[in-house]
């Protein structure tokens, strides 16, 4: 008896075949690097460390365009709505992951369906800065002051909804820290920070660097498990309250719909990339990552269950 076939598996085999033949040829154009943050945030100077190294190993230019706004869902947006050829990849943090959780923000995206995981860039421990004109130098002494002084001290973030706004939110409840939140846009939290007009920050080091050099705001803590690499004399906030650990990441996606050849080629560029500037990373605070497409799509659905308990935990 001969095989039936059917116009759906002549369908999905005339979509396999031209997947390969596009990846076959790939890349042979410029690569639009769609980043969610404006230029200097921390995701858009990872992205700019790594381009120069993924650009010679595919043999094509990355077009960085950064696309801030909507607590980092405007980039994505413009990666959903692109073409799944390759030539549209974008940058999503934990911001990724907090968005779909219940904290009430409309996506113009399904984030589960919208998207096809490609690669991680890095994990960034974020680093509990305070204002230098407070006179504490570790985490108790930050708590203790705070109480002594309620409704007083405030703390800044670009927004509760943001992976900033909530990590230190989780902080204060995990500590009992008595702070009021502040939302500011982006750079200027920093610059709050050095005005004194805010006395507590998280974020990432290298985005701080500059500020710290300034004296006016130092380093008290840090939001890994463990200390970092970087920052080995900086205790972890877990060495005061056990458990504690929020740790954003930044990674690539691509459109659905994208041919694995292609994800395949971009995730073996990027890893290779981060292998060649991993002392790099480091030194700006990160925590390099390689993975396979199917281990980052794992790793999505694990920050997602990690963001969803801490935004339940803080509302």
């Amino acid at each position: 008896m001969r095989p039936v076939t059917t116009l759906a598996s002549v369908a999905a085999l005339s979509i396999a075949m031209a997947g390969s033949a596009l990846a076959q040829g790939y890349p042979n154009r410029p690569i639009r690097l769609i980043v969610p943050q404006a230029p200097g945030g921390g995701s858009d100077l990872v992205a700019r460390a790594m381009g120069p190294e993924i650009e010679k190993r595919l043999g094509q230019t990355f077009v960085i365009e950064n696309k801030p706004g909507g607590n980092d869902s405007i980039g994505p947006d413009v990666v959903a709505k692109a073409a799944p050829d390759g030539y549209t990849i974008g940058v999503v943090s934990s911001s990724f992951s907090i968005n779909q959780t219940s904290v009430g923000i409309k996506l113009p995206y399904d984030s589960q369906k919208d998207f096809a995981p490609v690669a991680p860039m890095v994990r960034i421990p974020m680093i509990v800065m305070v204002s230098s004109e407070l006179g504490v130098n570790d985490l108790k002494s930050m708590v203790a002051l705070s109480k002594s002084r309620p409704g007083k001290l405030n703390y800044g973030s670009a927004g509760p909804t943001t992976f900033g706004g909530m990590a230190t939110e989780w902080l204060i409840r995990t500590s009992g820290a008595d702070f009021t939140g502040i939302t500011y846009g982006g750079r200027g939290i920093l610059q709050g920070l050095v005005a004194g007009d805010l006395q507590l920050v998280l974020g990432g080091l290298a985005a701080a660097s500059p500020t710290l050099q300034t004296g006016k705001a130092k380093v008290i803590a840090v939001t890994s498990a463990q200390r970092m690499t970087k920052l080995p004399e900086i205790p972890a906030v877990a060495e005061s309250y056990p458990g504690f650990e929020v740790v954003p990441f930044y990674g690539f996606v691509a459109p659905a719909g994208t041919p694995p050849e292609i994800v395949s080629k971009l995730n073996a560029a990027i890893g290779e990339s981060i292998a060649a500037i991993t002392p790099k990373l480091l030194d700006m605070g990160n925590e390099p990552l390689r993975m396979s497409p199917v281990e980052f799509k794992a790793f999505l659905a694990k920050d997602l269950a990690t963001w969803n308990r801490i935004v339940e935990a803080v509302k």
